[in-house]
């Protein structure tokens, strides 16, 4: 067998230190499918107003940096550079790999100074960034990207949107096949739904309380919340009184894997989403769903989930939504075809395998090797 050539990735990401990232997770996936002749570095820019000043740290194949709130990107770029370059130098055919918007400009720095293809990962619909008439405004972080990878297929109205004409690829987000245990749910008479989203407003948990608060008055349920919040957030005091547990972030995948085995039935309620892991979650542990109609959300549940309809206003049809919840509970023949077809969905597009696949084919081709 032909031997393959080694080809060198930089992944550049940027987060609040103080939160999790549904980025960081692609990453994660994404390194762990990569045969050995693919070789991974990440510089990841993690700020925090606590932080005073810019230390740099490399942990194994990480390049940490740490840094105040509002750092001149300029500067932190130019001493990323100074750390690393030397070992840029050195490596082949080498993609410069940025996944977040903000940080294009040190692809495109790294780019002018060492050989390297670069490849713009859009993975999220920006939608908050349109102007009062409905328009995205003119900048464009992937103006001269040599590729884009999209994780939705609706990612190309922003691309449209900034008149982005560079090549871009959809690359939907995915996860290993989970072992399910069938035998996990409580016998307790309790109906629960899993809201894996946390607190973050554009999730929209506070949209749907009004269906909560509804359907508790009538069915004994429990809403599980996974996830992290913001430190500000009222909504907290907005649930009182309500079935509804907070249980906080969670990164060990056991303890993931046992809330998803626990839970009945999915909730999403996103303002707006592109490909979220939370969704892939669900249709990989055969769960119910009922959605916002978000156009992420939409496109990737197709006909396995439950979509409810928002107003011109945005508003959802939280009537709508507390019935559907009802329909879900009493109908035992409904939740079963809804996890059949999640599932489903979830096996022919959504897969770790099949997300890795896709990448290493789009390297190569974008290599010519």
């Amino acid at each position: 067998m032909k031997k393959k050539k080694i080809i060198n990735v930089i992944e550049i990401d940027g987060r609040d230190a103080r939160f999790q990232s549904g980025i960081e997770r692609y990453l994660s996936i994404l390194a762990e499918q990569m045969p050995e002749h693919i070789k991974t570095t990440r510089i990841i820019f993690y700020w925090s107003p606590e932080f005073k000043e810019l230390k740099i740290k490399q942990n194994g194949d990480e390049i940490s940096v740490y840094h105040p709130t509002g750092f001149p990107g300029a500067v932190l770029f130019e001493a990323v550079i100074a750390f690393v370059g030397a070992k840029i130098s050195q490596m082949e055919n080498l993609i410069i790999k940025s996944n977040c918007l903000g940080f294009e400009g040190l692809a495109y720095a790294l780019r002018s100074r060492f050989y390297s293809k670069t490849v713009g990962v859009l993975h999220c619909l920006p939608h908050r960034a349109k102007g009062s008439e409905g328009k995205f405004p003119p900048s464009n972080a992937f103006f001269n990207m040599d590729h884009v990878i999209l994780v939705c297929e609706h990612g190309r109205e922003f691309l449209d949107g900034v008149k982005n004409k560079q090549p871009h690829t959809v690359i939907y987000n995915g996860i290993d096949i989970p072992k399910v245990d069938l035998k996990a749910k409580p016998k307790d008479g309790i109906f629960r739904f899993l809201f894996a989203h946390g607190w973050g407003g554009h999730k929209g948990m506070e949209r749907i309380l009004p269906a909560i608060k509804k359907v508790a008055e009538t069915h004994k349920i429990e809403v599980i919340v996974v996830g992290g919040f913001s430190p500000d957030d009222k909504i907290f005091e907005k649930i009182e009184g309500l079935p509804i547990t907070k249980v906080g972030l969670l990164e060990n995948p056991a303890d993931i894997k046992k809330y998803y085995e626990m839970c009945d039935c999915a909730l999403f309620a996103s303002y707006s989403e592109a490909c979220s892991f939370a969704g892939i979650e669900a249709m990989a542990y055969d769960m119910p769903i009922i959605s916002s109609d978000a156009a992420g959300l939409v496109e990737m549940f197709g006909k396995a989930a439950i979509i409810v309809r928002s107003n011109e206003k945005g508003e959802l049809d939280t009537d709508e939504y507390a019935r559907q919840m009802i329909r879900v509970m009493e109908t035992p023949s409904l939740r079963t075809k809804l996890g059949i077809l999640a599932y489903a969905r979830y096996k022919e597009r959504y897969t770790a395998k099949k997300m890795a696949k896709d990448t290493i084919k789009l390297y190569e081709d974008l290599l010519g090797i």
